[in-house]
């Protein structure tokens, strides 16, 4: 269901445009050659002669690699959706580990920056991760965002007003930007497997697109802001009919277990593939027993969720009930401690 849903206009939106076929044409100077030197009558029989075959349309893919094109680049975007939503958007290539410090001996050599701080510690390299650990904090677990008074005087909170998608949606910049981060692992993948540049483009470019479809059809509304527009980026309305299937209640479900643990679980999207591959996969089972309750009618927001029927429910603060804990969003309780 997720492949062919996902991916399906990857293959049939470039696949299959017919060459053009080239026809013969006669000029002024050749049609009288061809003309008959003596009379029709002074002629022998004509014969019935069969026309002359031309070559059938070339399909821009082969049926063959049409069919490799979809799980390949699946595959692909799932990898890639989950590293830029786990080390870009939460930021957890700033942490103290083996890749960063790969790259603090790499500045080291080539910009002779040092590798500790003063007071010791190690001199990380930091990535900025274009506002999602200021979403996550402002999300409750009922998936509604938060927008009281006291919230809204935070750093955080105005970081996310410059957004009218407040961190939720693709722009049309954003998919441009994961497009060229697919480049470096779709080029010579699909090369691998006998593409040439122009067909790996044809597979690349829709998949690209129907991935950002997805993402702004479940994203936003989820989290009670309106539908994104084309001017912003891919439109929510094109595939608004699945918010009816399976297929959309399992990535719902599984982008709000994302948000329950803490923004430390279940990175993929549109695209579950990866978190099972590495163990980061946490069932709706175990994580709706970690759900918090979320405050009444005094904790303002900006919207309601637009769900499935049948996803777990955030139990309800009863109004003069909520502590300031229960404004303190789950991702700012569990995020973890600084290298």
């Amino acid at each position: 269901m997720t492949w062919g849903v996902l991916l399906a206009f990857a293959a049939a939106a470039a696949a299959f445009a017919p060459a053009q076929l080239q026809q013969p044409r006669l000029s002024s100077a050749t049609a009288p050659a061809l003309l008959p030197a003596r009379p029709l009558a002074a002629t022998r029989p004509l014969v019935a002669t069969r026309p002359a075959r031309h070559a059938q349309p070339a399909m821009f893919l082969g049926v063959r690699k049409a069919l490799i094109s979809v799980p390949v680049l699946y595959v692909l975007m799932s990898l890639n959706e989950y590293a830029t939503h786990r080390w870009y958007q939460h930021e957890e290539f700033n942490r103290n580990h083996a890749f960063n410090r790969f790259f603090q001996r790499l500045l080291s050599v080539l910009k002779n920056r040092p590798m500790r701080l003063p007071d010791g510690r190690a001199n990380l390299v930091k990535l900025k991760g274009g506002g999602h650990v200021e979403h996550h904090a402002e999300t409750y677990d009922d998936m509604s965002l938060k927008k009281d008074k006291r919230w809204r005087q935070t750093k955080a909170a105005a970081s996310l007003d410059s957004d009218i998608a407040r961190g939720t949606a693709f722009s049309w910049a954003v998919t441009g930007m994961m497009t060229v981060q697919m480049l470096p692992s779709a080029l010579p993948v699909f090369a691998l497997l006998g593409f040439g540049l122009l067909e790996t483009l044809a597979v690349l470019l829709p998949g690209m697109l129907v991935h950002a479809l997805v993402w702004n059809m479940l994203h936003p509304p989820m989290h009670g802001l309106p539908p994104v527009k084309l001017k912003y980026g891919a439109p929510s309305w094109p595939l608004e009919g699945l918010r009816d299937t399976a297929y959309f209640k399992y990535i719902y479900e599984n982008h709000q277990g994302h948000h329950v643990l803490g923004g430390q679980a279940n990175y993929n999207v549109c695209c579950p593939l990866t978190d099972h591959l590495l163990g980061t996969y946490v069932p709706t089972a175990t994580w709706v027993k970690r759900m918090r309750k979320v405050p009444g009618p005094e904790g303002e927001r900006w919207g309601i969720p637009v769900e499935p029927k049948g996803v777990p429910q955030a139990p309800i603060i009863a109004v003069g009930k909520a502590t300031e804990r229960d404004f303190t969003p789950t991702a700012l309780l569990n995020a973890p401690e600084p290298a």
